[in-house]
């Protein structure tokens, strides 16, 4: 190991910063691949519970609410 950093420093500034780019590059790939590992890919979808059915039926007619009181709020301010 003592002589590989000694032959690294006699070598050029651009065969160093290649080795260090290289070394980086290649234990983020070791990193991230583990890191990957880690997860388990399980396709299945979550069933759905009795509030998110609620929430799934309400929402149109939230936004047709909201977009009646922007258009109020515009119809006001155009009166003004």
């Amino acid at each position: 190991m003592t002589d590989f950093l000694k032959n690294l420093q006699n070598k050029p500034e651009p065969a160093k910063k290649l080795i260090m780019w290289t070394g980086v590059v290649l234990i983020m790939a070791v990193i991230f691949i583990g890191w990957l590992t880690t997860f388990s890919f399980d396709a299945s979808l979550p069933r759905e519970d009795e509030k998110t059915a609620q929430l799934k039926k309400n929402v149109p007619s939230i936004w047709k609410s909201l977009k009646s009181q922007v258009n109020t709020l515009m119809t006001t301010i155009r009166n003004l």
